[in-house]
């Protein structure tokens, strides 16, 4: 090989792209002659520039050797591993430290396999193969779960939403009212400090904060008048209505949309 820029031109975008990790120039020939016809393959002679070009463009899996000095090979995956942008590629070690010490060092680092030198081009093949097409139907599975996981959300939202605007209708509020009082209750949560996850529940589940409405006779929900000591004693109802509506639940939005009604 002429030159290391070669190492970095880019791949064919058809193909899956395997990055192979080598200071030795011509291990990363043998490998690219193995690979090439199936796949795109970018390579790089050290663990810096490995993690250059990862950070430019996710590889689909990696080749990578583990005596390289400077940055040996646990050491990038241990970086690769602790990133939670690329804990997820799979690695495969390529080295010709054979013991089993070594091998089981690998595994605990997070590599999904171990090939050693000299190496035999068809169990490079069936081992790159494998393990591609294992990474692949991961993410496709991955996909699907956020997917659904999505469409729940926006199902749940939707139903708070809808019962927060029942029970504003009961009582002649505005549909405005609702999305003005999420905002406000999501600008206050911000405030406290405390992490987004918990903000992000708040703003969803504010909401239903009078829904307990619903169970309140229009008599006294409706009355023009001052409420006497009666009504007013069933008007404070409303929060236990409302927690008896949203009802027990693991759900982290749902015990929280109860808290915040009670």
């Amino acid at each position: 090989m002429d030159s290391t820029q070669n190492f970095l031109k880019e791949p064919n975008q058809d193909k899956q792209t395997i990055l192979i990790i080598d200071d030795t120039p011509d291990n990363i020939d043998i490998l690219r002659e193995i690979l090439s016809a199936d796949y795109a393959i970018k390579a790089a002679i050290s663990g810096e520039q490995a993690l250059k070009i990862i950070n430019i463009s996710k590889p689909d899996l990696i080749l990578l050797d583990v005596l390289m000095p400077e940055m040996d090979g646990h050491e990038v995956c241990r970086r690769l591993k602790s990133n939670p942008v690329t804990r997820n590629i799979p690695i495969i070690f390529v080295t010709a430290k054979s013991h089993s010490t070594d091998e089981e060092l690998g595994f605990e680092l997070g590599a999904v396999d171990y090939i050693t030198k000299p190496i035999s081009p068809p169990i490079v093949k069936a081992r790159v193969k494998n393990h591609l097409a294992l990474y692949q139907q991961q993410r496709e599975l991955e996909k699907q779960v956020r997917l659904r996981t999505k469409e729940l959300e926006e199902t749940r939202l939707e139903i708070i939403h809808r019962l927060g605007r029942a029970a504003e209708h009961k009582d002649n509020e505005t549909g405005t009212h609702v999305i003005r009082m999420s905002w406000y209750t999501l600008f206050l949560a911000q405030r406290t400090g405390a992490d987004e996850e918990w903000v992000d529940l708040v703003f969803k589940a504010s909401p239903m904060h009078d829904v307990g409405k619903i169970g309140i006779p229009d008599k006294v929900l409706l009355k023009p008048g001052k409420l006497d000591g009666n009504e007013w004693t069933e008007m404070k109802k409303h929060s236990q209505y409302g927690a008896k509506i949203i009802g027990e639940s693991q759900q982290p939005l749902l015990k929280i949309a109860k808290e915040i009604a009670l």
